[in-house]
């Protein structure tokens, strides 16, 4: 790693730049590699040991909390393909996670301490980046900033964001509830509609459960298995925002009353009110992802799809995102970042601070592999923008793009998502059979042809 500085982009002329990483996870890791070897002087703080938080186990760098599998492979799935996109792009915590593989049928699973220790090691022997063991607790600072802050910002931190962001633009309990792809939603017994049938254009999509359907919906959810939260996570919940399976738990009629009230959606083929109706609301622009509007949940996967499929017009559903809740910090994106995941300096929040973006899960992305996206992503505009005055985005037929787009567009219901083939762009009469080999080839194609005008920095 001695000669990281030369690798890639161009040597400046000048003293190198000094720029501040905050969070020692997979987002601020990969950003701090990446800015280093383009040439500037990174100072990378993680807290950790010296202050804890409630999910590590100790203070490495790049530690996998959760799952340690970075999922598929093959290029026909998504994160297969976000994965090939990053190493053509040169992800340094790819080249880790490889280095820790273990097997696992076509996933890149890993040894998580072997992981750990790469990364580590990369870090260490960048002559670039000094790793500053201590808190940051305000964006206030004198070189520009990258916050990876990651979901369990220290409250000082997190503080000092909801403040200059204001009273609702940080999230601490996030409640997600799941996504479909809109090309496997049954529309025989399915049906766009609105309310009331408020609104210019019919925009929800409704689907309708008889009596014996939604009685046998209830019991299941009732005797479900669900996710038990970890011990920093209990007593989060609160009454505006209930598990599917508490709702349903408190009473038959429940969700009658609540996310599955039938009142305004007309009249059923008896011509009585549906006896009770799940709404779709589109999940991006596109309108190729929808998500269970009110279905935030803590049931286990397997379980949630077992249940959901039940309902007819979602019996063939292919699942972009499945329901979870957890305590998360993010903010809302579409509301403060610009296309390249920088605080939009136009904004009152970003007076008094120097220049800022920001990566990983704070930025309401999802997932491991995402995480590293964002920071590569960020890194790179941030890199391109200090020296050239100016970002560079990826194509938006890119993977990476693609999720960044969707952080970015406004969105009233923002919430945090992994990064699915749904949020590509493509035309939605696009066949099923071979879309996924379509659209990978597509981003492939788009990316290497970015890549091709921009050799001498990869």
């Amino acid at each position: 790693m001695s000669d990281l500085i030369t690798q890639r982009g161009e040597a400046p002329t000048s003293k190198p730049q000094r720029v501040r990483v905050i969070g020692g996870g997979l987002a601020g890791c990969e950003a701090a590699l990446q800015l280093a070897s383009r040439g500037f002087k990174v100072d990378l703080y993680e807290m950790r040991p010296v202050k804890q938080t409630p999910a590590h186990r100790d203070g490495h760098l790049a530690q996998l909390v959760c799952s340690n599998s970075f999922k598929a492979l093959g290029i026909t799935s998504a994160h297969g393909l976000l994965k090939q996109e990053l190493t053509m792009l040169g992800s340094f915590l790819l080249d880790s996670a490889r280095e820790a593989a273990v097997p696992a049928g076509d996933s890149l699973t890993v040894n998580r301490d072997i992981f750990s220790e790469s990364v580590e090691k990369k870090i260490a022997e960048c002559p670039n980046i000094t790793l500053r063991r201590e808190e940051v607790t305000t964006l206030e600072g004198d070189c520009p900033t990258l916050v990876a802050a990651g979901p369990l910002a220290s409250d000082a931190l997190a503080d000092d964001i909801f403040k200059r962001l204001g009273g609702n633009r940080l999230h601490f309990f996030d409640a997600i509830a799941p996504v479909v792809e809109a090309d496997s939603i049954d529309f025989d017994h399915a049906f766009y509609m609105n309310r009331w049938e408020k609104g210019e254009t019919a925009d929800f999509i409704n689907c309708p459960l008889d009596k014996e359907t939604y009685t046998e919906f209830v019991r299941k959810l009732c005797e479900a298995e669900a996710v038990e939260p970890r011990p920093f996570e209990k007593n989060e919940l609160f009454e505006g925002c209930l598990p599917v399976e508490e709702m349903a738990r408190r009473g038959y009629e429940t969700l009658r009353h609540g996310p599955m009230r039938p009142i305004g959606l007309g009249l059923g083929n008896n011509g009585h009110l549906w006896y009770a109706v799940i709404q779709l609301r589109a999940e991006n622009k596109q309108k190729t992802l929808f998500n269970m509007v009110g279905f935030q949940t803590r049931l286990k996967w397997g379980t949630q799809k077992e249940i959901f499929t039940m309902v007819p017009a979602l019996r063939n559903a292919k699942f972009a995102r499945l329901g979870c809740m957890h305590r998360n910090t993010f903010i809302e994106s579409p509301k403060f970042l610009d296309a390249t995941l920088r605080l939009r300096p136009d904004l009152p929040c970003s007076q008094g601070i120097p220049p800022t973006w920001f990566a990983g899960q704070i930025t309401g992305s999802e997932g491991y592999t995402e995480a590293v996206a964002t920071g590569w992503y960020a890194a790179w505009n941030m890199a391109q923008t200090l020296r050239h005055g100016v970002a560079d985005p990826l194509p938006e037929e890119s993977c990476i793009a693609s999720l960044m787009n969707r952080l970015v567009e406004e969105n009233e219901n923002f919430q945090p998502m992994n990064f699915n083939f749904g949020l590509l762009p493509h035309k939605m009469e696009m066949k099923k059979k071979n879309k996924k080999e379509i659209l990978a080839e597509q981003a492939q194609k788009a990316v290497l042809a970015w890549i091709d005008k921009r050799k001498s920095q990869f």
